[in-house]
């Protein structure tokens, strides 16, 4: 994908072109299926959604409430975050008791596992990534960019206008402060 091509479909959607966004979805596809797969192998396991169904989900969020996109480093912003949101909100109704939240899975076998604890574990994440933005949105959007997106920190560093180093620093600082924010249980 050619950024000024990406970044040309940007200004058109923008602009109300209306075959900007479905080139603009046929021009990201691969990619945004590649973070949507990186996303729910960081997710809970056992979730039934797949990469499919949340790109495709956090596409029809981008395009009902997108509002002006300020470039590319914006646009996958706004599609991290919207998977980010489809895989908590996915994750707590899998939880909620009448979904069956509160029983233990059991494989076919003769032994019963604990079930997973990442459901604790992500909804704790989603609420130390809030604090985090409410402290520093910049700090922020850097996890977003890195952890969700999966850009790497030289390619954010270059989006942003500073020094990879620089880059780099930022993504310790946010990586303590989410650590510190969960440990105290945010």
């Amino acid at each position: 994908m050619s950024r000024p091509e990406l970044t040309d479909l940007l200004a058109g959607l923008d602009r109300g072109d209306p075959a900007a966004q479905e080139r603009l979805f046929a021009l990201v596809y691969d990619e945004l299926k590649r973070v949507a797969r990186g996303h729910l192998r960081r997710a809970q396991a056992g979730l039934t959604v797949n990469p499919t169904a949340l790109l495709h989900e956090a596409w029809i969020r981008f395009a009902r409430g997108s509002g002006e996109i300020q470039g590319t480093a914006h646009f996958y912003n706004v599609i991290a975050q919207a998977m980010r949101q489809i895989i908590v909100d996915a994750s707590i109704r899998k939880a909620a008791p009448r979904h069956g939240g509160g029983l233990v899975r059991t494989e076919l076998t003769d032994r019963i596992e604990q079930a997973d604890k990442p459901l604790d574990e992500l909804v704790a994440l989603d609420a130390a990534l809030v604090r985090l933005k409410a402290f520093d949105p910049e700090l922020a959007q850097l996890v977003e960019w890195h952890s969700f997106v999966g850009l790497p920190l030289n390619e954010i560093a270059r989006v942003r206008g500073v020094s990879e180093r620089t880059a780099k620093r930022h993504w310790s600082i946010a990586r303590a402060f989410l650590g510190d924010a969960i440990r105290q249980g945010v």
